[in-house]
């Protein structure tokens, strides 16, 4: 055998090896989970994105060459993004929430995060459906961001949520947090154990959105 399939070969038996241990890992920790949707989401966040970039990586492979386990390592690793630059970033919103302060005491109390829905000790109920993700540093109003209103950083994502009527049919409730008005969105900026909620009386939120539509800031903390 000359040295090019030998060396060929040998990538080949070096590449099956690594895909089997990733595999293992990946179940490992998919079954560690507490619940069975848990471990689902695990592999199928994890592992779709790392075996495609092993995909990626043996693809860029020379002919009878290999880099080895480093390449493979590279190619393993979860990709850069908002959670991994920001540790305290958690998408998870669910459980219930103090005010963190005297003013969010006053107007709601405590918050209680359940999936779309989030119940407020004053009363106010507020359903909700996704809209879309903000940066920090995006604007809510003409020269008003949202890093700047909640002190985060420019790259927080803020969850904008359509507020929703809660069937068919049937108007919103006017919100205490918003005088007495309807609501149209809520942002959301979850971070580990803290939870700042805005509210805005308008369908939309951005650069060109009136600051009078926002009806306020409030915070809470986890119990």
């Amino acid at each position: 055998m000359t040295a090019a399939p030998a060396r060929s070969q040998t990538a080949m038996k070096r590449l099956a090896g690594a895909l089997s241990l990733v595999c293992m890992v990946l179940f490992l920790l998919a079954i560690e989970q507490k619940h069975t949707v848990a471990a689902w989401q695990t592999l199928r966040d994890e592992a779709g994105p790392a075996v495609g970039r092993v995909a990626d990586w043996a693809g860029r492979l020379p002919s009878g060459a290999a880099d080895g386990l480093e390449g493979l390592k590279s190619a393993v690793a979860p990709e850069a993004g908002p959670a991994a630059a920001d540790p305290e970033w958690d998408a998870a919103l669910a459980g219930t929430y103090g005010p963190a302060d005297e003013a969010t005491r006053a107007a709601a109390g405590v918050l209680v995060a359940a999936g779309a829905e989030l119940r407020l000790e004053n009363g106010d109920v507020i359903r909700t459906r996704p809209l879309r993700i903000a940066a920090g540093r995006d604007a809510y109003a003409p020269g008003r961001s949202f890093a700047a209103r909640l002190k985060a950083p420019a790259d927080a994502q803020i969850e904008l949520r359509e507020v929703v009527a809660s069937g068919r049919g049937r108007a919103g409730a006017p919100l205490k947090l918003c005088g007495g008005e309807l609501a149209g969105v809520a942002a959301l900026l979850h971070r580990r154990d803290r939870v700042d909620l805005m509210l805005f009386r308008g369908p939309a939120v951005g650069p060109q959105t009136p600051e009078t539509t926002l009806c306020g800031v409030w915070s809470f903390t986890a119990r």
